[in-house]
């Protein structure tokens, strides 16, 4: 009996902006899933140290976000503008450079 494979319903593309869309589309809140998802799928060390990195982000967002009043303004509310973007943006940026692109001739 032979298994055939079946065909892919979303291209690595689409897996890419998907994954980059994630942290930007949850405001940050979801910005370790993308890199825990390249990690598990690579494995390599800084696949895990990027996971690490975007975990900690986040644990310093909430916290940062639990110590701080809610009438916040000047530095303390830049830190959490801060927190907010590299939470996003980076996220976004390493889940779209990061995550495997298709090979050509395969």
């Amino acid at each position: 009996m032979r298994v055939e494979r079946l065909p892919a319903l979303v291209g690595p593309s689409a897996v890419r902006a998907g994954l980059a869309a994630l942290p930007v589309v949850s405001v940050g809140l979801l910005c370790p899933v993308p890199s825990l998802l390249i990690a598990l799928r690579r494995g390599t060390r800084a696949d895990w140290a990027a996971f690490g990195a975007f975990s900690a982000v986040l644990v310093a967002w909430i916290m940062q976000l639990s110590f701080t009043p809610e009438t916040t303004h000047g530095l303390e509310f830049a830190d959490d503008v801060l927190l907010v973007l590299v939470s996003m943006a980076g996220a976004a940026l390493h889940a779209w450079t990061a995550w495997p692109r298709r090979r050509f001739g395969h």
